[in-house]
């Protein structure tokens, strides 16, 4: 997918020059001579009435269509236009019915409408067309840039390391992400071709420094998650239920057991949260070794559902090795509850 989406917007990005050399085209046109048909490389400018305009709603936005009968047209001849325009200004939003206009034929199209002293591009317009390949093409080529490190990174490193290591996973990729959506943005509203690429080349240092800002301000929260030397047994007053479950060999460690009983004889597991049924106690072989933060090869679940705020309990029951995982303000609990079975 991510070479797929380099590959569509470099074919994108390689229609550009096309479009600029008809936006030169147009521009560089000279008016057309007596007796030179509209299809011509120059330009034919023809009088026009203006009949109604309208506004058509669609699921994207609405559509500005101007009605135009030409003055001067002979007999028979399609003189009647529904033109599609570019917004509303300066023309369109300026005309009633009965206006008179100047239509700007090029190449067998209406490409300008002229009202007064000024003037406005149609949808056939060529000054347009660069908007579609450079905008998808500047979102293309970072993002599919984005997915391929993606990739890599989760075809190289164990995938809990994204959680474990921000500043080495998150800079280069957030980077990229803020500016395929700066190059899109500017392909749509910038004035030009140049002022497009040049927003966007110009915003990827000040880009990198945010990216490297939030990715430094994720791992202080990740080397702070590690440090659990704050986390201390904690007397379990009455019967508690909290969110924790058990990883390892062991018959108690159930998939969908989500919740630790506490205060009522031995801990024990279950996926009820309010403790009612389908108990599964640990027994009072399990010894506590020790607690740490979420580390490479615990369970994926863990990162999604504690996050920054998890605690990992090290037991040993007989020759297996059990872990216990709870968000950090329960952990005190469980050893607590856990000391206290003993």
């Amino acid at each position: 997918m991510g070479l797929l989406c380099v590959l569509a917007g470099a074919v994108l990005l390689a229609l550009v020059p096309g479009t600029v050399d008809d936006v030169d085209a147009y521009a560089a046109a000279p008016a057309c001579r007596a007796g030179q048909p509209r299809s011509a490389g120059c330009t034919t400018a023809v009088p026009a009435t203006v009949r109604a305009t309208e506004n058509v709603s669609t699921g994207r936005g609405v559509r500005y269509w101007l009605t135009a009968a030409e003055r001067d047209a002979a007999p028979g001849a399609d003189a009647v236009h529904r033109i599609h325009m570019v917004g509303t200004k300066p023309v369109y939003s300026a005309v009633r019915p009965g206006d008179e206009v100047t239509l700007v034929y090029w190449r067998g199209e209406i490409r300008t409408v002229r009202f007064g002293a000024v003037t406005q591009e149609t949808k056939a317009s060529p000054s347009e067309d660069w908007r579609f390949p450079v905008a998808f093409g500047l979102l293309l080529v970072p993002f599919g840039l984005v997915l391929l490190h993606a990739a890599w990174w989760y075809r190289y490193r164990y995938p809990s390391a994204t959680h474990m290591a921000p500043m080495r996973f998150m800079v280069w990729p957030l980077t990229f992400t803020l500016v395929a959506v700066t190059g899109f943005t500017a392909g749509l509203v910038g004035s030009g071709i140049g002022n497009a690429f040049t927003v966007t080349a110009f915003a990827v240092v000040p880009l990198f420094a945010l990216s490297a800002v939030c990715a430094w301000w994720l791992q202080r929260r990740s080397t702070r998650a590690a440090d659990t030397s704050d986390i201390v047994p904690v007397a379990v007053e009455g019967v508690r239920c909290v969110s924790a479950s058990v990883h390892g060999d062991v018959p108690y460690s159930v998939a969908g057991f989500g919740t630790l009983v506490l205060g009522d004889g031995r801990p024990a597991a279950t996926p009820d949260p309010t403790g009612r049924v389908a108990r599964r106690p640990l027994p009072g072989t399990l010894t506590v070794r020790g607690v740490r933060g979420l580390r490479p090869g615990d369970p994926e679940a863990w990162y999604s559902a504690y996050k920054y705020d998890a605690a990992v309990i090290e037991c040993r029951d007989g020759d297996r090795t059990v872990l216990i995982g709870a968000p950090r303000e329960e952990a005190g609990l469980i050893l607590g509850a856990l000391a206290r079975a003993d």
